[in-house]
């Protein structure tokens, strides 16, 4: 298997929903101390349906490729269907992983499933990505 699928190279390359929505209804902030690895979403949500979402993200090619496949997902879809992403999801979204590169799937679904959190309980995080 190489290195990169061709679903992360395609996202790392072209990332989709970059940025940061203004004035969102959530926030979501997840880091890997360990790696370095961080992704901020920030989504609207309308009738339990994410209507718009961006990301943040600070680390290796595949964590930046995993933010754009989660907000690509997750566009349109329900908080109780995003709250049912496991890893094993998130990895078939990216097209594989390499076995070093695994931790990146669970960083995916873990700021997911925050956003999914934070959104029911009101709850904005608002820890700035910190470039090492």
């Amino acid at each position: 298997m190489p290195r990169y699928s061709p679903t992360v190279v395609d996202h790392f390359t072209n990332p989709r929903n970059a940025g940061e929505l203004d004035d969102p209804d959530v926030r979501a902030f997840i880091g890997n101390p360990v790696c370095g690895d961080q992704i901020m979403l920030t989504a609207r949500v309308t009738d339990g349906t994410v209507a718009e979402i961006r990301f943040r993200a600070h680390g290796c090619a595949a964590s930046l490729a995993t933010a754009s496949v989660v907000t690509e997902a997750a566009l349109g879809t329900t908080l109780g269907e995003i709250e049912a992403w496991d890893d094993e999801r998130v990895e078939a979204l990216l097209g594989g992983l390499a076995p070093d590169q695994r931790h990146v799937a669970a960083l995916g679904r873990q700021v997911a499933h925050r956003l999914v959190t934070n959104h029911r309980e009101g709850v904005d995080d608002d820890a700035p990505l910190i470039c090492a």
